[in-house]
């Protein structure tokens, strides 16, 4: 008889969502085992990891960013102590206007919408680097550097014994029994397996119906010789200080393409768009792509299968995994200890059409 590794929680995917939920469910005390593929390119090892207060042509405060950030703040202030590591810092902004018509909905929002979040410094920008004359603001942000997160996590999971490289087949992997599951290839046994693997959930047969529209998202590494900006420039796209004199940039947003490959389409388009406002030449250094795990109706998703409880949900978090992951982790294992019910509009249950 084989002797059966036990758990209460097998994570599949160690993203941000599945490395969020692991840190949460560690911390109420539970026996948690990440698996993970470690593929080398995935939409959160690209990612840039900006929070940004302020979004969009209609300048829209990111949905409940009053409770999220200082939720997420917290958490990876948390997760640096316990990994002694440093990934996340407050970071300042600056958006710089690109028509009248942003100029205009500034005029109309700030003093209404989000007066304490905003500032116009003297002078906004070096002319000598930047494209000024329409004018913008300057806001407080943050930035989680996510390679150094996912990987001071995964190394603290491993020395934990609580981290697995496998590939895992939710066709032939899982082995329902009464109130668990075994992975007979492993060895093991859980309580619940909650599946966080991004776009690749669509080839999982039980969350095939929840209905992704993946977006590719393309990033350039950039070398910019004698700029001295350290905060993050947004202009339609975004500029972020990386190390040294290295900046990156991006992103696009393909929904029609939806695979891995850097093209050249994605590349002249961010740099269009840097050398609009940017006055130094770039030398492009690398080039990456990966795909956004965007659910229809642009939330996260998370719950339990409606038919098969042992089987959870968490994904969805596109470009704003860096934000919501810690208080979306913490929701779900509050729904999981029955202490609140999900929040409707992020409920597994009305995603999933069970006549398929």
């Amino acid at each position: 008889m084989p002797t059966w590794k036990q758990f209460d929680f097998l994570i599949v995917g160690q993203g941000l969502a599945g490395t969020a939920l692991a840190w949460t469910l560690l911390g109420r005390g539970y026996r948690v085992l990440v698996m993970d593929r470690c593929e080398q390119i995935t939409s959160s090892k690209i990612a840039a990891g900006l929070i940004t207060p302020i979004t969009g042509l209609r300048l829209v405060v990111s949905w409940r960013l009053d409770e999220f950030l200082p939720f997420a703040t917290r958490f990876y202030r948390s997760v640096e102590q316990e990994t002694d590591s440093q990934f996340f810092a407050m970071k300042p902004m600056l958006r710089l206007f690109s028509s009248e018509q942003e100029q205009e909905q500034y005029r109309q929002r700030s003093q209404t919408h989000f007066p304490e979040l905003v500032s116009v410094p003297e002078p906004l920008a070096d002319a000598d680097d930047f494209e000024i004359a329409q004018g913008g603001f300057e806001m407080t942000g943050a930035q989680l550097d996510v390679p150094t997160y996912l990987d001071a996590s995964r190394l603290y999971f491993e020395n934990q014994n609580g981290f697995l490289e496998a590939d895992v087949d939710p066709v032939n992997d899982l082995e329902f029994l009464p109130e668990k599951v075994r992975l007979p290839r492993w060895n093991l046994e859980a309580k619940k397996v909650i599946f966080c693997e991004g776009l690749r959930s669509q080839q999982n047969p039980w969350f095939q119906t929840v209905p992704f529209e993946g977006a590719k998202g393309e990033i350039l590494t950039l070398k910019i010789p004698g700029l001295n900006e350290r905060r993050v420039v947004h202009r339609r796209i975004w500029l972020a200080h990386w190390k040294d004199n290295l900046y990156r940039a991006g992103s696009t947003y393909d929904r029609e393409h939806l695979d891995c490959e850097p093209t050249n389409a994605g590349r002249e388009e961010i740099v269009s768009r840097l050398s609009e406002f940017l006055k130094r030449p770039v030398e492009v250094i690398e080039h990456r792509a990966a795909v956004r795990p965007v659910i229809r109706g642009r939330l996260p998703i998370l719950g339990l299968h409606p038919t098969q409880p042992q089987l959870g949900f968490f994904n969805g978090f596109a470009s704003k995994g860096s934000l919501q992951t810690p208080w979306m982790a913490d929701h779900f294992v509050n729904v999981l200890e029955g202490s609140v019910p999900v929040e409707k509009q992020l409920d597994l249950s009305r995603k999933i059409d069970l006549r398929s």
